[in-house]
Parts: C-alpha cells; structure tokens; sequence
C-alpha cells in the first residue's frame, strides 16, 4: 500500500488527512503495518493544530480560594466536618501545605469538637490521622473502599482480602515461639505463655477463645525488644508498654461504643429519610386518586417495594423518574382491591341464598329425601351466577325465585353427585380389600346399576370415622379434623378387651345425610379463633357458638364396617328375607323385633309405705329395716332388652362379639382367629307379640327424650344454628329461649333429621321390657 504525499496549502501548512483509505495491492505490504493506519490518522486527528492554536486551560471559580488570609481560612475550616477537611487535604497541594502544617492545630480541633461524643485524637497519633481512621472507609492496607470495620485497638481499618495477610490468629493456651513461625524473621521472644505476652501487645478476641494481633505490631514490639541490651531496659519498656495497653483497652472501648452509637443514629437517620420518603410517595399517590388502594396494603407492603425502600428524599425529579412505576404497582394493588372487594360482596350474599334454601326446604317438610347445605347450594351454577352480578346490581331474596322452577332439577343431579360419592366408598373398599397385584389387574369394578343397588343392601354397613375414633381427643380424633382419620373397623373388634364398644352403623339412604358429612369439627378452639380471625366469615359455612363448620358434601371419613355387615346379614337372615337381596327400605317395612336373652335388667319393686311410729317413738317396722332392703334388690319382674334390627346389628357387634385371644399375639396370621358372632342370644319376636306393640311405643318415648334427632326449622342454614341435630329437651328451651316459642309445632318449629333411624340407634333409646 503506498500513501499519497500530503497536500499542501498555499501558506505551506500541512492539510488533514482523507477519512477514506485508498489501497494498492501491487505492493507487498503486511497487515500489520496496515492495520496500524487507522490508529496513527486518529491521532493526527486529535493533535490537528499547532501548539499556540490550542484554547488555554479555564481555572476553577475556587481558584484563588487559597489566596485568602490564612485566618480567614481557619475560621472557614473550623466550621467543616474533620472527614471533609480531611478530602478538602487531598485535593491540591495548596490545600495540603495548609492543612497539614502545625500552626493548623487549632483548626482540626475544632472540627473535631463539632462531632458528639468523639473519643479524644490518642497522643501517639496526629489529628489528621485519627480523621482518617475515623471516619475515612477506606482500607489501611490496600485502599479499598467501602470499609466500614474498624479495628480500634490496632487503630487500622482493614478489609476482608486483608485480613489473611495482616491480622494473626492463635490459640489462648499456646505460646509465642509456637503461633508466629510464619512472621518474617521469627518470633523468638522470652515469654513462655500467651497470657502474659497479651499485656504487651495489642490484641483482641476472636471466636472459638483465640487471640488477634495485628502483624505489623508484633514484627516491631520483637525489633524494639530484641534492640534492647540489659534485663533492665526490658523491665522497663515491659512496665510502660502494660501501662499503654491498658490506656488502649479503655480508649478503644470508648471508641468502638461511639462507633455503636454512630451506627445506630445512622440507622435512624436512614428510617427517617425512607419514612418521609414513604410519606411524600403516599401523599403523591393520594393525589393521583390512589387512597382506598393504599388503605388495602398490608402493612410492609410498599416499604418493601425498591422505588419505597430508598433512604432519599423525594424531590420533583426523582419522583418523575420513579412515577411509572409507581403507578404500574398501584394499578396492580387496585385490581387485587376490587377483586376482593367483589369476594366479600359474593361472600356477603351468600346470606340472601341460604334464607331462599331455608324457605324453600321448610315448605316441603317432613323431610323425606336429602337436601344440600349452602356450601353445596351456593355452588351450584345458576347461583354462582347471581352472586356474582356486578357490585350495582342489587341482590336480595327474592333474586333467587327464579331459580324454584329449575331447583328440582339441581337437586336431583346433586343427589346423583351424593349417591356416586357413596358408591364410591363401597368400591374403593373392594379394590382396597386386594392385596396382591396381579389380583387388582384382574379386578373387574361391577355394573353401575349393580353397585348402587349393593348400596342400598341392609347388608352394607357404613361407619364413621369420625364419630367412632377411640382416642383422646373425644369422639373426633385428632387427625381426622385434619382428613386423616385413625379409625380402622378391624381395630374396633381385634383387641384383647372384651368390653362392651360402641360403634355406630350407617345404613343407605341415611348414611348419604350423616352430619359429619357436612361438618368439619374443630377441638382446638384457640386455633379455630385464630383462623376465623384471619378470613372473613363466610354466612354460608361460618356457624357461631360451636366449634364447627359447615363444609360442602365429604366422604373422606365414611368406611365400610365389614364385622357390622356380617351381624347385619345374620339378623335379615333371621327375619326371613335373603340378605343378598334385601335392601334398608325391605327392612324398614318389616320393622321385625328381636329380644336378646342374654341382657336384662332386674326391676326393685316398690316397698310398701312405712306405718306412723308408735307413741313410745319406736317402729313396728325398724327390725325388719335391713331385710326389706336385701328383699328390694333381688325381687321384681326381669326385663330384657327388645331390639329393632338396626338396634339389633349394633347391639350384636358392642356387647356379643368375642375380641381376640391374647394368646393369638403370637400366632400365625393364617392361625388368628378373627372375632366371631354369637346370635344365639336373639329371638325373632312375632309382629302380633305383646312385647313388639310395647316396644314399639316405648322406642318412639325414648326417640323423643334422649336421641338427638331434631332441628330447628327457624334457624335452618343460618349461622345461629346450633350444633344439630338435638335432644329434643334442649330443642324446645332453644325455641323458648330464642325465638320466643312456647309451645312449638312440628314441621313448623322443629323438624326430625332425614338420619334421625341411625341417629337414634343409641343404647339409650333400647326399651327393656318384661
């Protein structure tokens, strides 16, 4: 490449050269050499001009600050900050010559007088180099900056990357020949424990009981040391080095409690600066229209945000800066607003839903089929829908009576819904009955239409488990309010105890309306104030002055209870219907009794009224006392407990079936014998049977007093109503005592639960009959 000579002007002055190269590549040249082309234009570029061209170097408007009376100068210095004097040192050489001359003593002084509670500038250290231990955060050692450690009793601040390489870390125990072999030139001094050498040099704690020393200090207390000739001298520089160390340890102590101090003003300095921050950005945001949505923060919520969190005042142009984001975060915080203000309106009218399900379940009492609860009711669709209208749009009652011509409909696809959730408890129990694999490959789920007519058998017994887990948690156990229930029917029946139990059996179609099916129970009542505390009450399941919940259709704690069925099979047996093919309603229209010969009950006779005393004060009577008694407790008809079939499967599996032999521990599981049932004990009674009729009129006495059977129609689905189903005693002070109803009507008042049958199956309600 060869270059053009450089055109010449008419006064003989040399011209730029062209921006645009022009090569020839004819000549053999290296690209090297070409590559350094561009460089050496740019240069000529940016030296174009002669010398004497150049414009001259404008001086600082503070450029003859330093010409000022040096008095006038003092007076102004004294006034600034010993951190600043000391950068305003660093910053010409004028300045520097000033400020670092002795006659400006006076000067630094009072600066430091300025700042509160500053320890005193130490004698062996001049003012400016306690300004720069003070309060300049830079590394002693490799002038980092940003260091904010200061090691007041080696009076350096050194950083991290330093520390390594500076500081000296030993252990208490040991001695100073040992610990500082890495020091340059040795350390061998005449000191046979580290506690005694720690009074002559400057150390300090370190974690794990180790000791830190600053290398530097020790390689020149060993050079002053080793200088020293005579026992004398050493005894002597020893004493005074004591003497300064403790001056140190108290002076650093003062030093590092005023670093605390400054800290922490610093710290609130910082909060104050974010809390007008915070302040000036709410009041701006208030403006812009934001007020209900800076109300629904939670608290913390905007201080964490980075536009927030800054310790910096708001001035008009940082607020520009951080308006966009302010108000994308804002708009963010309005959205979750309205959309939860819309959740508590749909909450709310959730009230006018449960008073529609409640009108319209009461007008077609009695209850002869199964009914949602509102937490099923209000999740149907076409209620969704009305709940969710929009906030201008009123909604009351009478918005849901559009919906009775459509409801039975609704009603019937739940109760499809309720009756697939049963049936899917029998076959679950079937493929969880299979233990072996290939076995539940080769399972083959019945027909629909068949397990649903297995479901209603007399034969399929059904089984809380939350009513029937024995623990010490009362009839709910601990775990299953959580859905992880402990109750397992084999448990019920293999134990070695041969007390009398009590399960409760579940029977098709009432087991479909078991209250715990509806209810969750909490026994923790501290946790459950605390959650209601938390979330807003929900009408439709919030119930008060109970411990319990409504829930939407559960069947999580429903079993099969296949040592009830077994009893339940042998007791239609004995009525006379095929147990594979009788069903509850069969049963129920049966209505058999039965009378269990093995438990009775012997009835005292009453004893004749005793004749007035004799005038002498004596009692024809007074010897035959303690005979009549013994007379009392063994005379008087015998009475045996009678038994509706239901009464019949309970009674059969509480007090009549044999627990486990504790002697089968040990055996073989194919060797233990599984709990057997005894029926011998029941006769089948004839429907024509004295003690049938009077069984009969005595369980509907005992239905009345002691089973817990009855609702109140008047507070139905509301959240006043009480924990039911009641006894009937407790029912009617309720109806006195809250709704002012002396003499309440049935199916007005009051109405019997759709399970009142297997509610009422209690030892209570068994009539014992001569």
């Amino acid at each position: 490449m060869q270059r053009d000579p450089a055109p010449q002007n008419s006064a003989g002055r040399q011209l730029r050269e062209r921006k645009k190269r022009r090569y020839d590549f004819d000549l053999d040249v290296s690209d090297d050499e070409v590559s350094v082309q561009p460089k050496r234009a740019a240069i000529r570029r940016k030296s174009s001009g002669t010398p004497t061209m150049r414009r001259p170097r404008r001086s600082g408007k503070l450029a003859t600050f330093k010409n000022m009376p040096l008095d006038v100068l003092h007076e102004i210095f004294g006034h600034l900050h010993p951190y600043d004097l000391l950068r305003l040192t660093r910053t010409t050489k004028d300045f520097r010559r000033i400020l670092l001359h002795r006659s400006s003593l006076s000067t630094w002084k009072a600066s430091f007088e300025d700042v509160p509670n500053l320890p005193e500038c130490p004698p062996e250290m001049s003012e400016p180099a306690w300004a720069n231990l003070a309060f300049s955060p830079h590394c002693h050692f490799c002038l980092a900056s940003g260091i904010r450690n200061v090691e007041w009793k080696f009076r350096v601040r050194v950083c991290s990357k330093c520390v390594p390489y500076q500081l000296e870390v030993s252990q208490f125990g040991g001695t100073p020949v040992e610990l500082y072999r890495d020091i340059p030139g040795g350390f061998d001094l005449p000191f046979d424990e580290l506690g005694e050498f720690c009074l002559l040099v400057p150390n300090r704690g370190g974690k794990r009981y180790k000791r830190v020393f600053l290398r530097e200090q020790l390689v020149a207390f060993r050079d002053i040391v080793l200088s020293l000739d005579s026992p004398e001298a050493q005894r002597s520089y020893f004493q005074s080095r004591r003497q300064w160390i403790e001056s140190l340890n108290i002076h650093s102590a003062n030093c590092e409690a005023w670093a605390h101090n400054q800290a922490d003003d610093r710290n609130d300095e910082l909060n104050k600066l974010r809390k007008e921050r915070r302040e000036a950005i709410v009041k701006r945001l208030d403006e812009l229209g934001y007020r209900q949505d800076i109300q629904f923060l939670k608290p913390g919520e905007l201080d964490r945000e980075s536009f927030v969190s800054k310790p910096q005042r708001l001035t008009e142009r940082v607020w520009k800066n951080i308006k966009p984001l302010a108000i994308t975060f804002m708009d963010g915080v309005r959205q979750r607003r309205l959309e939860a203000e819309h959740t508590n309106l749909v909450r709310s009218r959730k009230r006018h839903a449960a008073e529609f399900l409640k009108a319209y379940k009461n007008a077609r009492l009695p209850c002869t089929d199964i009914f949602p609860e509102p937490p099923d009711f209000c999740s149907f669709e076409p209620v969704q829908r009305i709940l969710k209208r929009p906030a201008d749009v009123t909604v009351n009652v009478s918005s849901f009576d559009h919906l009775t011509p459509v409801l039975p409909d609704l009603l019937k696809r739940w109760r499809e819904y309720v009756q697939d959730g049963i049936q899917k408890v029998l076959l679950n129990d079937m493929t969880g009955s299979i233990h072996v694999a290939p076995d539940l490959q080769k399972f083959q789920p019945p027909v629909p239409g068949v397990l649903r007519q297995q479901t209603t058998l007399a034969t399929t017994v059904f089984v809380c488990a939350a009513c029937n887990g024995a623990s010490q948690f009362g009839p709910l156990n601990g775990l299953a309010m959580f859905g992880m229930d402990l109750y397992d029917e084999e448990d019920e029946y293999m134990d070695f105890d041969d007390g009398f139990r009590d399960i409760k059996p579940l029977f098709h179609p009432e087991v479909m309306a078991h209250p715990c099916n509806t209810r969750f129970a909490l026994r923790n009542e501290f946790l459950y104030h605390q959650l209601m505390a938390f979330s807003p009450r929900d009408p439709s399941e919030y119930l008060e002055d109970c411990l319990k919940a409504r829930q939407r259709f559960n069947i999580n704690r429903l079993k099969m209870d296949h040592q009830a069925g077994k009893a339940a099979a042998c007791v239609v047996k004995m009525a006379g219907l095929d147990p594979n093919t009788a069903t509850t309603a069969d049963m129920d229209t049966l209505d058999p009794r039965f009378k269990c010969n093995d438990c009775r009950q012997y009835h005292r006779v009453t004893p004749p009224p005793k004749s007035e005393p004799s005038e002498n004060g004596l009692d024809e009577h007074d010897d035959d006392e303690e005979d009549d008694d013994d007379d009392e407790d063994t005379c008087g008809p015998v009475h045996y407990a009678v038994l509706s079939w239901r009464q019949a499967v309970k009674h059969q599996c509480d007090r009549h079936t044999r627990g486990m032999d504790p002697s089968d521990m040990m055996a073989p599981p194919e060797l233990i014998q599984r709990p057997q049932l005894d029926m011998s004990n029941l006769r089948l009674l004839s429907p024509n049977d004295h003690l049938t009729i009077e069984a009969k009129h005595k369980e509907e006495e005992l239905m009345e007093k002691v089973a817990e059977i009855w609702c109140c129609a008047l507070c139905r689905d509301s959240m006043k109503e009480p924990d039911a189903p009641l006894p009937f005693a407790k029912l009617k002070e309720h109806l006195r005592r809250v709704h002012k109803a002396s003499n309440p009507v049935l199916n007005t008042h009051y109405y019997q639960h759709f399970a009142a049958k297997d509610l009422a199956n209690v030892s209570g309600c068994v009539p014992f009959l001569a």
